[in-house]
């Protein structure tokens, strides 16, 4: 009896540890998961006058006081995102070459018309459900060749879509900014709990909105803004008060006549570079010459499924990127344009070489064609 107690009693001892082990185990993964639930919270504050690209920004139309920081970028009024890098901006144009009151005048390059939105886990299982909801709105709009893909690695991203994380006023649902080197905008950012305040058609239309400046579409109402200065597109009016680019979002259908309009002229095509070899020219000495002819294939949208032909005229900057190796090295490049006329689903660009000789002295050279922008001829 007496064995059998103090074996009993052992198993109780035993018991009582593990659960006191597991207690404390239980205790600090609480502790860590509180501490990585920790919601993050975003401030802005005043944007210093004598910072560059807030000095730009003032020459480009926005009043002084208006232009707040975040630690990731400037905001400006009334939903825009800015780098906060000067180098991310053209210093040489002074707004004069904006395309129509929609747009910045940058725009994303056609050639870029496949363009992946990862959903943070900020905006909620609702924004992110209208934020595909927007997408496929966009991917809706036949001759336009924008193609929103969403995808769920964060490093596959073009455009992230996140809260603001409560850096935003209430008169403010959500903001993103313009195109720069013809990429879009990367970040769009949500005023998830005012959005809370509205029904779907506000929620998805406001995200439909701040794609829209992703890629390069400005206020339609932007004079009332102060925004700089803009050239309409034919067929498209600064009155259109239903656009989805006015600076006040509707419910409803969230795209009038006009803005479609401005979507099929700034996106009619998407492009794909297809390269092709010409020449492979070898000896036993080690000489070298290889010519590859760069052809340029047109698709009705960014899901490069299918190829069609080109409906608007569009002009093609690209350079040629010169790498020097063996003797010598060094890097420059050359830039060119082509206008590539409406009416076909291929186009001839220009030649990519690489040249080498194994003779002291002589220097190696190889060159890579590079589309930098390509635009629809308004």
């Amino acid at each position: 009896m007496k064995r059998n107690f103090k074996i009993q009693m052992l198993y109780v001892l035993l018991t009582m540890l593990l659960l006191a082990g597991c207690q404390n185990d239980t205790e600090e993964e609480l502790v860590e998961e509180a501490t990585t639930a920790v919601e993050r919270v975003d401030v802005k504050w005043l944007a210093p006058d004598d910072h560059p690209v807030v000095q730009l920004l003032y020459s480009r139309g926005y009043e002084r006081g208006t232009i707040y920081e975040t630690d990731e970028h400037f905001l400006a009024p009334p939903d825009l995102l800015y780098s906060k890098d000067i180098n991310d901006y053209d210093l040489s144009d002074n707004g004069s070459n904006a395309e129509q009151a929609y747009n910045t005048g940058k725009l994303v390059s056609l050639n870029r018309m496949r363009i992946n939105v990862f959903l943070d886990n900020s905006i909620g299982t609702d924004l992110q459900t209208q934020s595909v909801n927007a997408m496929n709105e966009l991917n809706g709009i036949n001759n336009c060749a924008l193609f929103f893909v969403r995808v769920f690695n964060a490093n596959q991203a073009q455009i992230t879509i996140r809260s603001d994380f409560g850096a935003e006023s209430n008169n403010v649902l959500g903001r993103a900014g313009f195109p720069s080197n013809g990429r879009p905008f990367d970040t769009v950012t949500l005023n998830v709990d005012r959005l809370d305040d509205f029904g779907a058609d506000i929620r998805r239309n406001t995200i439909i909105h701040e794609l829209g400046h992703c890629v390069g579409l400005r206020h339609t109402d932007w004079q009332a803004n102060r925004e700089r200065s803009a050239v309409n597109i034919p067929g498209t009016s600064a009155n259109d008060t239903g656009s989805i680019m006015w600076h006040t979002i509707n419910g409803g259908t969230p795209f009038t006549n006009g803005d479609l309009t401005a979507f099929r002229a700034l996106f009619p095509r998407a492009l794909r570079i297809d390269v092709v070899n010409e020449i492979d020219d070898y000896d036993y000495s080690g000489e070298i010459y290889v010519l590859d002819n760069v052809f340029v294939d047109v698709f009705t949208d960014g899901s490069y499924s299918t190829q069609t032909t080109l409906n608007r005229n569009v002009n093609v900057s690209y350079r040629i990127n010169v790498q020097e190796y063996n003797h010598t090295s060094g890097t420059y490049y050359y830039s060119r344009n082509r206008t590539l006329t409406a009416g076909n689903n291929r186009y001839y660009i220009d030649d990519e070489e690489e040249e080498c000789s194994p003779y002291q002295g002589e220097t190696c050279t190889r060159q890579d064609l590079e589309i930098r922008l390509a635009t629809s001829i308004l």
